[in-house]
């Protein structure tokens, strides 16, 4: 009998042990559930913290440079910064009218849409920029530049256009009597088109040398520099908004040329587009 008992509570102690190891083993498997599941957790309320930000991120408005009038800068007398000619609906400005700065009540408007990655717009500038200028320090015309970004498919993967289309907001938004220097010299770098565009260090030595302080608050948002503005590219969403808005409007390439609103293909003979813009001021018969 007592040999048994004694099998009989071994199997006891067995059926204990198998019993401990069952309910050990699932403890285990509820506590790997638990984790898994709270691990889920967490990583669905990140994703859906990160969709929230880039959704808010791209639907709420760009942030507008001071001295952007209408998706671009005017510019009269000696670089100063104006109103255009007509100013858009809805649209205000602190800046004088052209006639305050030195144009003629007749002046023409010479628009001129830009990208720095495109390699006409360089010839166009070392072509026409000392004519253009001539003209505006004559009175004859006001200069209104827009930078777009149309070509950023050209700078592998950089996206350069709109790069560089924000430092240019950037700049004109704190300095922008330095326009004319500091076009010039973003055209004298211009990367080749297919290869890799300026690094973020890059653009701001290309404006620092045209005399950019880049430490320079915004004047549209004091909590950010020049600096800062180029590595948040603070501008990008309105460059953005006012690409479209130039595609929209009829631009189909850059340089893209408009005298008083009118579009013009002389944009390689210096000399045959000064005759058109001053037919256009009334100051030309022919």
């Amino acid at each position: 009998m007592a040999k048994n008992s004694s099998g009989d509570d071994r199997r006891q102690k067995a059926r204990e042990n198998a019993r401990q190891i069952a309910a050990n083993q699932e403890k285990k498997e509820k506590t790997a559930k638990t984790i898994l599941y709270s691990g889920i957790a967490v990583v669905i309320v990140v994703v859906a913290a990160v969709v929230g930000v880039l959704i808010f991120q791209q639907s709420k408005p760009g942030v507008t440079p001071a001295n952007y009038v209408a998706g671009g800068i005017s510019l009269a007398k000696d670089g100063a910064p104006v109103q255009p000619e007509e100013m858009p609906e809805g649209e205000e400005s602190d800046l004088p009218a052209p006639t305050e700065a030195g144009a003629d009540e007749n002046a023409a408007t010479v628009t001129v849409y830009l990208d720095f990655q495109c390699p006409g717009c360089k010839a166009f500038e070392e072509a026409n920029t000392s004519t253009l200028q001539k003209l505006a320090n004559e009175g004859s015309v006001v200069l209104e530049y827009k930078p777009v970004a149309i070509l950023d498919r050209m700078s592998a993967g950089n996206e350069y256009s709109t790069r560089s289309a924000n430092l240019a907001a950037c700049v004109i938004d704190t300095q922008p009597e330095l326009v004319e220097d500091f076009f010039a010299a973003m055209y004298a770098q211009q990367p080749e088109e297919g290869t890799e565009g300026r690094s973020d260090e890059e653009l701001l030595k290309v404006a620092e040398d045209a005399g950019v302080d880049t430490s320079m608050k915004l004047n549209s948002d004091p909590e950010q520099t020049v600096e800062s503005c180029v590595t948040n590219q603070t501008f990008a969403k309105y460059v953005e908004d006012t690409t479209q808005e130039a595609l929209d409007s009829g631009v189909e390439a850059t340089p893209w040329v408009l005298i008083n609103g009118e579009h013009t293909d002389q944009t390689s003979d210096p000399q045959a587009l000064a005759t058109e813009i001053l037919k256009a001021t009334g100051e030309f018969k022919g």
